[in-house]
């Protein structure tokens, strides 16, 4: 009988630890951060700053319009890349219309600012070209800086607001030769805004 009290009072005794334990509080995870997979559109607008040499003369700051589209992973850690395809269109006076192209694969660093706003930084390298709307067309190197910032709608839908600077660069044929007869590169160089929707 005394060994039977002596059980009995031993379980009595862990019974409030169990309890205890039971009431800990368990971490929540947020719905609004899983944020790993995204698909991206934007509509940009947005201008040509270096100098551009059309029959009519020369031109900076030429406002043109856009559009992008993109897959970016982004790991728990904040680290990741993206792919993006972009095309904008700018036209200048005298019938001479630009289009540029580019497929850009980027570093991108970002997490949450809070429960549904996420901010990313992204530099990338990759493909560019453009075409005049006649016959010219030639292709180089593309580079992209951005800031981006979204907000979540809902865990699989948000929206996006972006600022890029984006710059080609293309080898000196005749023409550019001809036109500047000095050291400057052959390219672009566009500052845009861009907004859009995002797919997590």
């Amino acid at each position: 009988l005394l060994l039977a009290c002596r059980a009995g009072l031993g379980a009595q005794a862990q019974e409030p630890q169990i309890l205890e334990d039971e009431l800990q509080p368990q971490k929540q995870v947020s719905k609004f951060h899983s944020t790993n997979h995204t698909l991206r559109g934007n509509l940009s607008m947005g201008w040509i700053t270096s100098e551009v040499a059309t029959p009519r003369g020369t031109s900076t700051w030429q406002q043109g319009f856009g559009y992008e589209v993109g897959y970016r992973y982004l790991s728990a850690k904040g680290y990741g890349f993206s792919l993006d395809y972009a095309h904008n269109k700018t036209d200048y006076s005298g019938g001479y219309d630009l289009g540029q192209n580019s497929v850009l694969a980027s570093f991108v660093y970002g997490g949450h600012l809070g429960e549904r706003v996420l901010a990313t930084l992204e530099a990338g390298l990759g493909y560019a070209n453009y075409s005049d709307g006649g016959q010219k067309r030639q292709s180089g190197l593309g580079t992209r800086y951005a800031v981006c910032l979204e907000y979540q709608l809902s865990p699989a839908l948000g929206l996006g607001l972006s600022v890029t600077n984006q710059t080609s660069v293309f080898s000196k044929d005749d023409d550019f030769r001809a036109y500047y007869n000095d050291d400057r590169a052959n390219g672009f160089s566009r500052f845009s805004l861009n907004a859009g929707l995002r797919i997590y």
